[in-house]
């Protein structure tokens, strides 16, 4: 059986060759000519934004006496903003109370109130001009018998009757009632104007070519070429019916930028931002208009979004994993570099029917990709799946095992490649359950030979925490973070506030970020001097955990909630503690906007050395990439870990179900353990305090042996691992006790628990030499500590912190060697949680 044939559509070029005039017939008809009934005029190409409907990114401010439209949602308009800078009310009870003057309550370029004056036809339509009267009205109040009557009083009297409404100005797109020469107030006023410097005196030639006034809630595509009014129009149905917001400003600034274009197939939408690569909204508004028409072309032309050699995600009804729904972002994948026309039919369906999402498609795709070189280097370039057998699999899984990552070309985690292998026989089955593969061999199939040997840790790999040098240096620059970040409509004194706690609180507690954005107003609880964090093992799904926290951690996050409840923030966000960008945002929280501010903050510090020299003693600047927000919970696991902190209890801190992947911030890599151990073998001593160094790094690990307090040089007991001491651990009273620094804070601790021994012993009414044993013990290991202590002392403080490191990497060792499961303990076989 012979492969099916080969994709033959025409690969869609940047600027796809159409027929303009089939093109505009064929748009005509895909456009709806009653969309948004009482804002678009489809006769006039003009859109009035209801500023009540949500839909519509447009409002009036929100003092109830204010007329002005702003371009967003709960915003206050300048002169009110300013009214309310110089008022003792608090912005709810001005925004309810405030009266704008009437001379300024009706914005430049509308039409102001109609004429006051009422008969028996009903109110007068022409609007006011003096007085509250129109220009007609007036005129008769000042030709009145009595002149020292006031507007009131005439209104009272007259029998003048009301006028009906003049005729829309002749101006192109302005809907204000004539006053002189065909013009409106605001026309008229803007003709005059014009005439003093030059301009026409023909009041129709004038009109003819003057602008349309709109406000901040219109806009017009008039005046755009007769396509890009189709497509434009095309463009914003759609936004609109995928549950989009009308931008009316953003749209009446990108009108103005188009006039001209023929065709917005034509539109090389890198180059048409350079300009407003800072005006997000006019970015986001082309490129999704030009991607829409694009997917558009292709069904004009009779083709589906997956018949060309480049696939736009946002066209292959995927899910959306960060924003719910159905993806619509950009996004493109090669389809021609899938070489068997059989692979990649089997991808198309495969993608139409499952219902999935775009990380795991991307994923899926990938792994296609490595398949398909791998057959085409084989005899035949695995055109024909009939022809398939188990040495092309082979080949196969042998290109999925030498998977490199892109970042450093190092070879991806033996986890990640054979979920390659399993993501290409996902599709292989699905076309052989489909009938897309009648015919292909079973001997190309899955294989028990076909898995990947376990991988050896490498006691050398590299950790993905941020030393702590490093965070000091952050956190001497923690005044920069979230400077000049943009964040909604939030002020900058607030931003940076936000994204300094959330920094301090992901540092300082080491959740997940989606943890830390998530957090809900009541995430701090409070007994006495106890400070606890509640928080969402999002990952996990276990929710309402508790984590004890320092004073200072509840300190910040209680500055922030003071903040906080200050700020006006979407409806859905109003239980969060850190809350989203907009109400229209994919989630109610921070969500991705920490990573990406502390992305700017770090760009933003002038030096960031680390602790590595080069050749001539210089410190070489940190890899900046290396933070990032996930980087903090390993600083904090491994924080703890280099304190000496139990593995259980790092395990609860962490929240891990496994503690195998508690265990592996316990691992020191051997050149670190050389160094310690090498900084180390100096500062021995004996019981009786009197220098013993070891000779070298060797002697200090073959001819000794780590026991609770110290090492042990008693033969017997190196050759027993430990375990063979005759009497019993008393060690300080050993000639072969070896103690170093690194084990002080071991000792301290057992001279502790021998003073309470001995309390309890003297309770006891135990014999003396039960007492004397116990209280000898005590001095011997006393003696040790402070001989230590003393030695240490002296030393330069440069030296003693080497020292301190050493110590702690030690610790570090003897804390995973140390660790052992109960006998009959229980052990599922759990996924490692990832770290």
């Amino acid at each position: 059986m012979t492969s099916p044939a080969p994709i033959t559509a025409e690969p869609l070029s940047d600027v796809v060759p159409l027929d303009p005039s089939a093109w505009t017939n064929w748009l005509q008809g895909q456009v709806d000519p009653l969309w948004r009934p009482g804002e678009w005029s489809q006769q006039a190409w003009f859109f009035d934004g209801d500023v009540d409907n949500p839909r519509t990114s447009a409002s009036k401010c929100i003092t109830t006496s204010c007329w002005t439209v702003m371009h967003s949602r709960g915003l206050v308009c300048r002169h009110c903003l300013e009214m309310l800078k110089t008022s003792t009310l608090s912005k709810e009870e001005f925004t309810a109370t405030y009266e704008r003057p009437r001379r300024i309550r009706t914005q430049w370029g509308t039409e102001r109130e109609s004429c006051v004056l009422n008969g028996l036809s009903g109110r007068c339509e022409r609007p006011a001009s003096s007085g509250q009267l129109c220009r007609t009205h007036y005129s008769r109040w000042r030709r009145r018998s009595d002149q020292q009557a006031t507007v009131e009083e005439w209104l009272a009297t007259t029998t003048v009757e009301p006028l009906a409404a003049m005729p829309t100005c002749i101006v192109r797109g302005c809907f204000n009632q004539r006053v002189v020469s065909g013009l409106c107030n605001t026309h008229h006023q803007t003709w005059e104007r014009d005439k003093r410097v030059g301009a026409t005196r023909d009041p129709e030639q004038w009109a003819s070519q003057a602008a349309t006034r709109l406000l901040t809630n219109q806009f017009t595509l008039r005046d755009l070429t007769e396509p890009v009014r189709w497509e434009f129009l095309y463009g914003l149905q759609q936004r609109d019916a995928r549950g989009g917001i009308i931008e009316p400003m953003a749209t009446r600034l990108l009108t103005r930028r188009l006039e001209g274009v023929p065709s917005l197939l034509t539109v090389d939408v890198d180059s048409f931002i350079e300009g407003i690569v800072n005006q997000h909204n006019l970015v986001a508004l082309i490129r999704e208009t030009v991607r829409g028409l694009r997917r558009a072309s292709l069904s004009f032309r009779g083709l589906a979004p997956t018949d060309a050699d480049t696939w736009d995600l946002g066209w292959m009804n995927l899910r959306s994993t960060a924003l719910g729904g159905r993806r619509h972002r950009a996004g493109q994948v090669d389809a021609s570099a899938i070489r068997q026309p059989w692979l990649r039919e089997v991808i198309k369906t495969w993608a139409d029917t499952v219902s999935l999402d775009s990380v795991k498609f991307k994923r899926v795709f990938a792994c296609c990709v490595v398949a398909s070189d791998a057959l085409h280097a084989r005899p035949g370039g695995g055109q024909d799946y009939t022809n398939l057998r188990f040495a092309d699999m082979q080949a196969v899984f042998t290109a999925m095992s030498r998977i490199r990552r892109t970042a450093d070309d190092e070879l991806a985690s033996r986890n990640y490649r054979q979920q390659s292998f399993g993501c290409f026989m996902e599709i292989v089955d699905f076309g052989r359950k489909t009938d897309m593969l009648t015919g292909m061999p079973g001997s190309f199939d899955r294989d028990k030979t076909l898995v990947l040997p376990p991988e050896e840790t490498s006691e050398d790999a590299a950790g993905r925490a941020v030393p702590e040098p490093v965070i000091a240096q952050l956190d001497a620059h923690l005044a920069l973070m979230g400077a000049g970040f943009s964040y909604g409509e939030m002020k900058p004194a607030d931003i940076e506030l936000m994204m300094q706690t959330a920094y301090l609180v992901l540092r300082d507690t080491g959740r997940r970020p989606v943890e830390i954005a998530s957090l809900r107003l009541k995430c701090l609880e409070t007994r006495g001097d106890e400070n606890t964090l509640v928080w969402d093992n999002v990952k996990k799904r276990r929710y309402g955990r508790k984590l004890p926290i320092t004073r200072e951690t509840a300190d910040v996050i209680r500055a922030w909630l003071v903040r906080r409840r200050q700020l006006e923030v979407p409806p859905r966000s109003r239980k969060f503690l850190f809350p989203s960008i907009t109400d229209r945002s994919g989630i109610a929280h921070m969500g991705g906007s920490l990573a990406n501010a502390m992305r700017e903050w770090v760009t933003a510090i002038p030096v960031l050395p680390s602790d590595e020299l080069d050749e001539h003693g210089n410190r070489l600047p940190f890899d900046r990439s290396l933070i990032f927000p996930y980087a903090f919970r390993h600083s904090y696991a491994q924080r703890h870990a280099d304190a000496g902190v139990p593995v259980d209890v790092l395990k609860e801190l962490m929240d891990h179900r496994s503690i195998v992947t508690t265990m592996s911030y316990y691992q020191v890599s051997l050149k670190r353990k050389r160094e310690a151990i090498t900084t180390m073998r100096r500062h021995t001593i004996d019981r009786s305090g009197r220098p013993a160094p070891f000779t070298s790094t060797t002697d200090y690990e073959a001819q000794s042996v780590a026991v609770p307090f110290g090492n042990c040089r008693e033969p017997s007991n190196v050759k027993a691992g430990g375990k063979a001491c005759a009497i019993r651990f008393q060690c300080a009273g050993c000639g072969f006790y070896r103690p170093d620094p690194s084990y002080l804070p071991a000792i301290e601790e057992h001279v502790n628990d021998l003073r309470a021994d001995r309390e309890t012993a003297r309770a006891m009414d135990a014999d003396d030499f039960v007492v004397r044993n116990l209280a000898d013990q005590i001095t011997a290991f006393t003696t040790v500590a402070d001989t230590m202590r003393d030695r240490l002392g002296k030393l330069p403080q440069d030296e003693r912190e080497e020292i301190e490191e050493a110590s702690s990497i030690l610790r570090k060792v003897r804390a995973t060697r140390e660790h052992k499961l109960l006998p009959l303990t229980v052990i599922r076989k759990e996924a490692p949680d990832s770290c």
